[in-house]
């Protein structure tokens, strides 16, 4: 079950950040967390009581009319042809490439793997700072102007918070500590490989950075995050890289999104080593095979067992395991290997 879950791709504290610097837009955004957040337990807790029923993974995309409600009019469905509105075209358009990815890759019949429906709510709030998923559905503001811009156009905010769904229905990995910053992890382990897919970009050419599409040149700094660096994506970036800063406050639900960036970085390192397609194979096959409590240790153990299954089938490279424990050490932590 996950526990004071506050999936947003931007973060509370840096909503806050922004808040004391005087951004009216992102203390309403921030305000609205506590809200969102409680809808998103409701859901987790019932989890297990729905019944399974098998979908289509249709797409369905609703104008919330800068009101804050969800599902108020319905203007594109699957199949239908494009509309006037270019954020509702966005949300249809990325919306069904994550789901196409996810099944062409790995064969998942749409986010849940039952083939579930896949929900976006465009132009939620008035210049709403922020995207989130809530354990049902996708909503997407349309971001101030002043530091953000429409997270429905960004292939990344939409990769990472329907890959919270993936997290959800397969890992289920609680919103706290570390099984919160491994949750946060793999939305930007996806929201990264997706990107990169999306644009067409081999790993030279990509920036790893997480949510740089939606940030104004007012905002201080380039992105959200940096999978390659992180603690530089902007001014109030507190990412660690290693395990020798990590973050031991209460905040930020005991670091979900801080801590996030030491996993982060052994990615990107591994993905220098055997390439971001083994790499995603592993991470998703390991992904399945994590429960609500797993930690990082955990994580790195079937990592290496993941990888040491797929090398004998012949689906990674021979070096992954190496390649593992070679980034994972570099951050801190280092598997142990039979």
């Amino acid at each position: 079950m996950c526990t004071h879950a506050q999936c947003y791709i931007v973060p509370p504290y840096l909503l806050e950040k922004l808040a004391k610097l005087g951004n009216n837009s992102c203390k309403r955004a921030l305000n609205d967390t506590g809200r969102i957040a409680e809808r998103r337990r409701n859901s987790l807790n019932n989890l297990l009581l729905r019944k399974p029923e098998e979908g289509k993974g249709e797409r369905y995309i609703y104008d919330s009319k800068n009101q804050f409600e969800q599902r108020l009019e319905l203007v594109r469905k699957e199949g239908q042809e494009a509309v006037e509105d270019p954020s509702v075209n966005k949300a249809y358009e990325t919306s069904g490439f994550v789901r196409d990815y996810f099944k062409e890759t790995f064969g998942l019949n749409s986010i849940d793997g039952n083939g579930l429906d896949i929900i976006s709510n465009v132009h939620y709030g008035e210049g709403y700072n922020n995207a989130y998923w809530d354990g049902d559905e996708m909503t997407y503001g349309d971001g101030d102007g002043k530091e953000f811009t429409d997270f429905a156009s960004a292939i990344d905010v939409v990769a990472h918070e329907l890959a919270h769904g993936v997290t959800q229905f397969f890992a289920n990995l609680e919103y706290q500590s570390q099984p919160g910053a491994l949750n946060e992890h793999f939305s930007d382990v996806f929201g990264t490989i997706i990107k990169q897919k999306y644009l067409k970009q081999d790993i030279s050419e990509a920036d790893w950075l997480i949510g740089d599409s939606v940030v104004t040149e007012g905002f201080p700094g380039v992105a959200i995050r940096s999978m390659k660096a992180p603690g530089t994506a902007n001014d109030f970036d507190t990412q660690p890289d290693h395990m020798d800063n990590y973050y031991n406050g209460s905040g930020d639900n005991q670091g979900v999104h801080i801590n996030s960036g030491i996993p982060n970085k052994a990615f990107y390192l591994c993905c220098l080593e055997i390439g971001i397609d083994d790499c995603a194979l592993i991470w998703f096959e390991t992904l399945k095979s994590l429960w609500r409590t797993a930690d990082f240790n955990d994580m790195v153990e079937t990592l290496t067992r993941t990888a040491e299954q797929l090398i004998s089938e012949n689906k990674v490279s021979e070096k992954a395991i190496e390649a593992i424990s070679s980034s994972f050490t570099q951050v801190g932590l280092s598997p142990i290997i039979a």
